[in-house]
């Protein structure tokens, strides 16, 4: 290997020679760490020699009582032993780091990789095998490193959801997500399929709900010589009436239809009571005038398909509809 100078890159504190000692004492002792290292993982892999897939029951247990006998820890240990069996005492590169052994222990091209430090460098570093083998380094630099470590450490949906909440609270953050239209999408479906969902709970609960409400009735007042009068709306005191569907039976384009009007009405029922109008402004009340006459516009296009079946849209709904309706 051929020497190259070495320059402080710290002239104000280190002068060259200064700084070139350090470096040379650094990795002397990094050397001896590494043989130390691989010292003690070929003395467990000599006590305990690897046997392949499957064979190496009973491992953990005798390298378990032997860290407490060295005063080790028997994950060291495992770890130290795998290495060594990785890294032949013949492929092993003098004066390159253990932790760099092991960032390539799980390459096929190990042996060759480990000869050529990337482009421009002296020596291979930990966080360069770690980006060369595939894995997230310590100290992600680049982009995509950084990317990489979020999505790691966000691969849980609990802690996912945590910490996107805590991000779109920042005003900042939520603006530039919003402005992709994709993501618009994405937040707009899940939103609408949540909508979708709690609608078709209440739906099936409710006919649940007249399910059981009726074979009480059914049961409570039949008598064992006559058979039970048929239910009517106007004997009812309380106005209940079997649903208007079966829901378990009826298609999807059905309970979308029912879903979103119910969930428009559950909405308005619970916004209503709750509002400020007096702090509305003129504007404001003229454009949601304008938008309740577009939605029924498109309530009466839907009663006329679902009457006659005719399904087209003369121009002057269509207008309503993309445009709204300019009357004051």
């Amino acid at each position: 290997m051929v020497r190259t100078k070495t320059v402080s890159p710290f002239p104000k504190k280190f002068s060259d020679r200064q700084w070139g000692r350090f470096v040379r004492q650094g990795r002397d002792l990094v050397e001896e760490e590494t043989r130390i290292q691989f010292a003690l993982g070929d003395l467990a892999l000599k006590m305990l020699p690897f046997q392949g897939r499957g064979g190496n029951q009973g491992v953990f247990s005798v390298l378990d009582r032997y860290a407490d006998q060295i005063g080790s820890n028997v994950h060291t240990l495992m770890e130290l032993r795998k290495i060594a069996h990785d890294w032949p005492p013949q492929e092993r590169v003098p004066g390159v780091a253990w932790c760099v052994h092991r960032a390539f222990a799980s390459l096929d091209d190990r042996f060759e990789v480990i000869h050529h430090p990337p482009s421009g460098a002296e020596r291979w570093t930990e966080d360069a095998a770690l980006s060369r083998a595939g894995r997230l380094p310590h100290r992600p630099l680049t982009k995509a490193e950084k990317l990489d470590r979020v999505r790691t450490l966000m691969r849980a949906d609990d802690y996912a959801t945590e910490a996107v909440e805590e991000m779109i609270r920042r005003p900042d953050v939520a603006s530039q997500v919003m402005a992709n239209p994709s993501n618009t999408r994405i937040l707009y479906r899940a939103h609408h399929e949540q909508r979708e969902q709690a609608a078709s709970a209440r739906f099936a609960a409710a006919h649940e709900r007249s399910r059981n409400e009726t074979e009480f009735e059914d049961t409570e007042f039949q008598d064992e010589d006559t058979e039970p009068e048929p239910l009517s709306t106007e004997s009812d005191p309380l106005g209940r009436r079997e649903p208007a569907v079966d829901y378990q039976r009826a298609s999807r384009e059905v309970l979308e239809l029912i879903g979103s009007g119910t969930t428009f009405l559950v909405d308005l029922q619970r916004m209503i009571p709750g509002l400020h109008v007096s702090e509305f402004t003129e504007r404001e009340v003229r454009a949601v005038l304008d938008n309740h006459r577009r939605i029924r516009a498109a309530l009466d296009w839907c009663d006329s398909a679902l009457s006659t079946g005719d399904k087209s849209m003369d121009d002057e709904l269509a207008r309503i509809l993309s445009e709204g309706d300019d009357e004051p």
